[in-house]
């Protein structure tokens, strides 16, 4: 029985490290423990049994090892880690005849929760490499590490939609992407949290910071662009409102030439990333929104002198206001809210070219003066 012990275990262990079936060692072992169990039980008191005994139990102990370290996970760096614990040579990359024989030279057997904290280690950081090549080609359209290579045409990008029917495009980001964004953004707060972050540090560092100015450039773009758009018509094309407020107006000149430039620098990206990670990006952003407030502000105070002037602005909605304001030298156009400021009057019906003449006044029972 001894000798054919050692024939098993020095076949086994020739085989190469691609060919190694540890669920057909474990259960060839089985049957060779079970053998030796059904020996005499005066022999087990002999050297020679106890060896034997001890042989077989190692070779067990070992095999479930081996099989946890061929999961593809293993990286150089994870046997490098496991030669530091067995404080043992594993020669990298294998060599084409390596073998069972290596891997028990390295007495397993001995170091079981070990290999299994390595074997973890690996798995969990493989889960981690899959989740950040995920991320690089969402939202770069490029495999990971291949910084080198353009973006790819399926990577992420803002949505641009005209202005009214000027040549400004506004930026938005749609919604199945945005909903990728706030995912992601758990996804990798959680590699943050994970006590496997240190071989990946770095790179989800940067991915934290990059998805984080996604959401914050967004956010503040969406701000300035809504703030923006409620104020140009007023400062740019009311010369009431730039004799009025002449400082305001100088103001929003300015933050309209610098709102444009950011716009035609995301239009020229496109990509949401790279876009929303330009250098002074978010500082612009925070820069104009912090001055459209104080344009705001003054055209609050501007609006509130002319309801004082004309109480029925009262009640008014401040859009409704803005648009009878910035088109006063437009009847037609302030006819239409006619309703709003004067409750007894459905219509007016206006002449001439552009009409500007009253000819008829109609009151909501139809009646027409």
């Amino acid at each position: 029985l001894a000798a054919v012990v050692e024939a098993f275990i020095a076949d086994w262990e020739e085989t190469l490290w691609t060919n190694i079936d540890t669920a057909a060692m474990e259960e060839e072992t089985k049957q060779l423990s079970k053998a030796l169990r059904g020996q005499d039980k005066r022999l087990r008191e002999m050297p020679v049994y106890k060896s034997l005994e001890q042989s077989i139990k190692n070779f067990s102990i070992a095999l479930p090892c081996v099989g946890d370290l061929k999961v593809p996970a293993m990286r150089d760096r994870h046997w490098m880690q496991l030669a530091r614990i067995t404080e043992k040579e594993i020669p990298l990359p294998f060599p084409e005849d390596f073998a069972l024989s290596h891997l028990l030279a390295l007495q397993l057997h001995k170091f079981v929760d070990d290999v299994g904290e390595v074997v973890d280690r690996a798995v969990k950081e493989d889960k981690m490499e899959q989740q950040l090549a995920k991320l690089s080609m969402l939202w770069y359209g490029r495999e990971r590490g291949k910084d080198d290579e353009p973006l790819g045409p399926k990577s992420i990008c803002f949505e641009f939609d005209q202005h009214r029917d000027t040549d400004i495009y506004l930026i938005r980001m749609k919604e199945e992407d945005f909903d990728a964004l706030e995912e992601n953004q758990l996804l990798v707060q959680g590699m943050m949290a994970s006590k496997y972050l240190s071989t990946f540090e770095e790179e989800v560092t940067r991915w934290q910071r990059e998805l984080s100015n996604v959401s914050d450039v967004l956010t503040m773009q969406g701000e300035v662009q809504r703030r923006w758009a409620y104020l140009e018509t007023l400062f740019i094309g009311s010369e009431e409102v730039k004799k009025e407020l002449p400082e305001d107006a100088e103001r929003f000149v300015g933050i309209d030439a610098k709102f444009k430039t950011c716009l035609a620098g995301i239009g020229e990206v496109k990509n949401a990333v790279v876009a929303s990670n330009r250098a002074g990006l978010l500082d612009d952003l925070n820069d104009m929104s912090d001055k459209l407030e104080l344009c705001e502000k003054a055209l609050a105070d501007f609006l509130e002198s002319k309801k004082r002037i004309f109480p029925r602005f009262y009640f008014v909605a401040t859009a409704m206001l803005l648009d009878i304001l910035s088109n006063g030298n437009r009847p037609n156009i302030v006819a239409q809210n006619i309703n709003a400021l004067l409750q007894g009057v459905k219509s007016l019906q206006l002449s001439g070219d552009p009409p500007s003449v009253v000819e008829s006044i109609t009151s909501n029972e139809g009646e027409v003066v």
